[in-house]
């Protein structure tokens, strides 16, 4: 007959204490609170367009530098008013948008992707773009564009391939806007960092007309728990493993 062993007690109750001690992931979906467009083909005085008031722009467009021979690229701003000091440890941000026809014929595909790319910028682009909402503002639409627009990390480039829901890393950014290196809550999206040679118009809904209820674009904060924590507990797993390979050994 075989020995029965009992499971040593203390390693289990050591793993389960700390497993329970570990924060639970918890996300928190933050959406957009502005989202416009700028476009070397607005002409006039209205350069910057998409507004929450508006009603008859429900696709904004990204393209890549120079399509079409026109200066710049079509760039999405996007604004947050939201308060992240709340945000005390390791986060990981998401931004979701969703990608669909620019109206142009102009758009991705599979088989003719688009890098687009998410930016931090230095300057607030709606009260900095002057235009017929901002007539008290210091530049043109493409002086932004190209003075205060910020590299983007690598990881907050996306390749897109056809329509439907895309995502962005836009960690880093929000990292800068949480400790205050950075104090404006905008992301750019644009199409600078493409190098296909290919002419892009393409289009991302927009959040403030025709949308869903609560808009297609928003961010998803969620918890990173700390490496420390992780490292307890899988110590403690591993003494528990060790204790049942005794306890077999001796059965």
């Amino acid at each position: 007959m075989k020995k029965r062993f009992s499971l040593p007690c203390v390693p289990i109750a050591l793993a389960l204490s700390l497993a329970q001690a570990q924060p639970a992931l918890s996300a928190n979906v933050i959406h957009v609170t502005e989202d416009v467009m700028t476009s070397s083909f607005f002409q006039g005085a209205n350069t910057v367009r998409g507004y929450a008031a508006e009603s008859n722009r429900p696709v904004l467009r990204v393209s890549t530098v120079d399509p079409f021979d026109t200066p710049g690229a079509e760039t999405i701003y996007l604004s947050f008013d939201h308060d992240f000091s709340i945000y005390t440890g390791p986060i990981a941000v998401t931004l979701t948008m969703q990608s669909a026809a620019g109206g142009f014929g102009a758009d991705a595909s599979a088989s003719n992707p688009f890098l687009v790319s998410a930016h931090a910028v230095d300057a607030n682009p709606l009260t900095t773009i002057i235009d017929d909402t901002n007539p008290g503002g210091t530049k043109s639409w493409l002086a932004f564009y190209r003075d205060n627009i910020l590299a983007a990390d690598t990881a907050a480039r996306t390749s897109i391939a056809g329509f439907g829901e895309v995502t962005f890393d836009v960690s880093g950014i929000v990292d800068d806007w949480i400790d205050g290196t950075n104090p404006h809550r905008f992301i750019a999206l644009t199409g600078r960092m493409d190098t296909s040679g290919n002419d892009f118009l393409h289009g991302f809904l927009n959040s403030n007309n025709g949308g869903m209820p609560m808009g297609h674009t928003y961010l998803t904060v969620t918890a990173v728990p700390e490496p420390a924590t992780y490292a307890m507990l899988l110590a403690g797993l591993g003494l528990l493993g060790a204790r049942l390979h005794r306890s077999k050994r001796r059965g």
